[in-house]
């Protein structure tokens, strides 16, 4: 079978799905089960790249930025076209539109339940982890050491629970419940990303996950820091889910990773894991096993270019 040539078009984001998904092509490209051709863009530039040309493909890709790119090859293009929708269940509308206007070829989405409301060819497709970025190594430690004496004295070198993420009030909520309770705490707002998140959350018993969307404000989702908070292996993962999203169909619950639908769930079952490490622990290494035989980047590459023949 003929090695299968996709042109990505590659956000310069830094820490994006696109960044993620880039290096899952490049895997199966090291492996030599396809070609890529890279066409790199800045999302937030004023003009994009002009080509009208491109090399001669089996498909062209892109992988949703947070913001809805046009490029000149777009309409009349002789090469079928893939889009992968990440935030759709946040920006509905405008992933509904921007799909109708260019007519993509195949649709993947992360987000199961909006899977019907992107159209007949939309297929899920969920998010995953980056193996050099999402899995704790030593070096990543000693690439970070604090600095200093204040950096040496001020930093603990372990927590009981953290989280890295965006400063949704509900969150601060929840950080100020472990306190109350007696729980060391490891919270970051926007201060930390790929790698830092993943050293980060290292420090700490529990990982912690609590979706954008769990006061009804904002939409539900099976977000990044699942997949990522998994492949940590250092600290096992306690997260909130949602009915219909895909949790059950992926993971096992107290087996890879432990649940909670309310604060009074999530308080009981950290003080349990704060008093029981090793428990702990054996979640932590069964969830990042199941996450890199499972859910990496490369084998959501696979399945889109499996999926083109």
């Amino acid at each position: 079978m003929a090695i299968k040539r996709i042109i990505n078009l590659r956000s310069t984001i830094a820490h994006s799905a696109s960044e993620y998904y880039a290096s899952g092509l490049k895997s199966l490209e090291a492996e030599g089960a396809v070609e890529v051709v890279e066409v790199l863009f800045d999302p937030h530039a004023k003009e994009q790249p002009t080509e009208t040309e491109l090399p001669e493909a089996d498909l062209i890709l892109l992988v949703d930025c947070g913001l809805p790119v046009e490029f000149p090859f777009f309409k009349g293009r002789k090469i079928p076209m893939a889009y992968v929708s990440i935030d759709s269940c946040h920006k509905l509308d405008i992933h509904k539109a921007y799909c109708e206007k260019f007519g993509f070829d195949y649709i993947w989405v992360a987000q199961k339940h909006v899977v019907g409301k992107l159209g007949p060819k939309a297929r899920w497709l969920p998010l995953a982890a980056d193996p050099a970025t999402h899995v704790w190594t030593p070096e990543m430690e000693a690439a970070k050491k604090p600095t200093g004496l204040l950096g040496r004295f001020s930093k603990r070198r372990h927590y009981d629970i953290g989280m890295c993420g965006a400063p949704y009030k509900h969150r601060k909520e929840f950080e100020k419940l472990f306190k109350r309770a007696g729980l060391s705490t490891d919270f970051y707002y926007r201060k930390r990303f790929g790698a830092d998140v993943t050293r980060e959350v290292a420090r700490c018993t529990i990982g912690f996950n609590l979706g954008a969307g769990f006061t009804g404000v904002k939409g539900q989702d099976l977000n990044m820091r699942v997949f990522e908070t998994m492949a940590n292996g250092r600290c096992m993962l306690l997260t909130n889910v949602y009915d219909s999203l895909g949790y059950e169909e992926l993971f096992t619950d107290n087996l890879h990773y432990v649940t909670y639908r309310t604060a009074d769930e999530a308080l009981k079952k950290a003080r349990y894991y704060k008093e029981n490490p090793e428990a702990a622990r054996k979640i932590a290494e069964e969830g990042q096993r199941h996450i890199l035989a499972h859910h990496t980047y490369a084998h959501r590459a696979k399945e889109i270019v499996d999926a083109i023949g």
